[in-house]
């Protein structure tokens, strides 16, 4: 038994050395933004091109699909199995069961 705290032990140890390994923050470098460079001088340098973003551009208008009468959501039965385990007198012990239930197709 000792030899078996002992490796989880030891386990434990590498698996949070790597871990921390890992997730190490990085280095952040400091960035300067030139005065010529940069989202606001091309704001300011950018001109209107599209005639059609104006308040007179129409708008394509958007199709969606159509069911018809009687051709919604379907749903059909089916069987899964579910297992649950418990103990019983310090044995684990399944049972194993079928469920009907319903799913959308």
């Amino acid at each position: 038994m000792d030899r078996r705290t002992f490796l989880t032990a030891v386990l434990g140890a590498v698996g949070t050395t790597a871990l921390v390994g890992f997730a190490r923050p990085k280095v952040a470098t400091a960035g300067t933004i030139h005065p010529s460079e940069g989202i606001l001088h091309e704001l300011n340098a950018s001109t209107v091109d599209d005639p059609g973003d104006g308040p007179g551009a129409t708008v394509d208008k958007i199709q969606y699909r159509h069911r018809g009468p009687g051709r919604g959501r379907r749903r059909r039965p089916v069987w899964r199995t579910v297992c649950r385990r418990y103990r019983h007198r310090g044995r684990w012990h399944r049972r194993c069961r079928r469920e009907r239930v319903w799913i959308y197709y």
